[in-house]
């Protein structure tokens, strides 16, 4: 039966073949690891409230902007032609049949 490491084409077990120098150098860089995974978590840690306030913000918006919406839409319904003449009607104004007019730029005058 092969061990893993013959299997490989290695004569000793890997850990033995490493200098001592490599496991000198390992411990700052496993010390570099998890202070870049601290400064990671320090991060999320902060940025986690920050999208939370953003994404109520966006919601705020999105309801404001269907606000507008809705006001623009009931602006145009009462202030329609429809609209306009039926509020007339209840004010006391009488629809006029055959309108005339008179053209300023021909000089043209009435008399009383």
């Amino acid at each position: 039966m092969t061990r893993p490491h013959q299997r490989f084409g290695f004569k000793e077990h890997i850990s033995k073949q490493l200098p001592k120098g490599a496991l000198a150098w390992a411990l700052p860089v496993m010390a570099v690891w998890m202070a870049l995974a601290g400064i990671y978590v320090s991060q999320v840690t902060h940025a986690a409230p920050r999208a939370d306030s953003l994404q109520a913000l966006e919601r705020q918006i999105s309801t404001l902007e269907r606000d507008i919406i809705a006001y623009e839409d009931s602006v145009a319904r009462q202030s329609s032609m429809y609209a306009l003449t039926e509020r007339a009607k209840t004010l006391g104004f009488v629809e006029m049949q055959n309108p005339q007019y008179i053209n300023p730029a021909s000089h043209a005058f009435v008399r009383k």
